[in-house]
């Protein structure tokens, strides 16, 4: 089993830098969530290659949502597919808000980075939302 994780990176000097990792062994998810918690790296939007594809007016697209994200030394989600309205943990409760690129975690909502590698590792094994942790309603 493999998944993409694909993000932006700050840079002033080129408004479309951005990184891209394939994720195939743990050690690779370690490698990831590493690159994540880099100052300049953004939310990362995830892809997992063992799930279905879906098919809208001849565009190809991933039948899930995963966002990954980290900062001030914790982790954050925000999961959906068909099976599952949007969520994000239930996270440590001294978590910070978190501001992405697109949206805005709340306090409370980020996971320790040792559960949040767990629960990537866990989706890498099953290509489902991770049960490992517990979730709540993103809205």
């Amino acid at each position: 089993m493999s998944f993409t994780a694909y993000w932006r990176i700050y840079d002033e000097t080129d408004l479309r830098a951005g990184a891209r990792m394939t994720v195939t062994t743990p050690a690779d998810v370690e490698v990831l969530v590493a690159r994540l918690a880099e100052d300049t790296a953004e939310a990362a939007k995830i892809e997992h290659h063992g799930r279905a594809r879906l098919t809208f007016e001849g565009e190809s697209a991933p039948d899930h949502i995963l966002v990954a994200g980290v900062a001030g030394g914790y982790g954050y989600f925000e999961y959906a597919d068909d099976d599952h309205e949007p969520s994000r943990p239930v996270g440590d409760p001294a978590s910070p808000v978190y501001h992405s690129d697109s949206d805005e975690y709340p306090a409370g909502s980020g996971l320790p980075i040792e559960a949040f590698t767990a629960a990537l590792c866990e989706f890498l094994a099953t290509a489902r939302r991770p049960a490992c942790v517990d979730w709540r309603p993103a809205l």
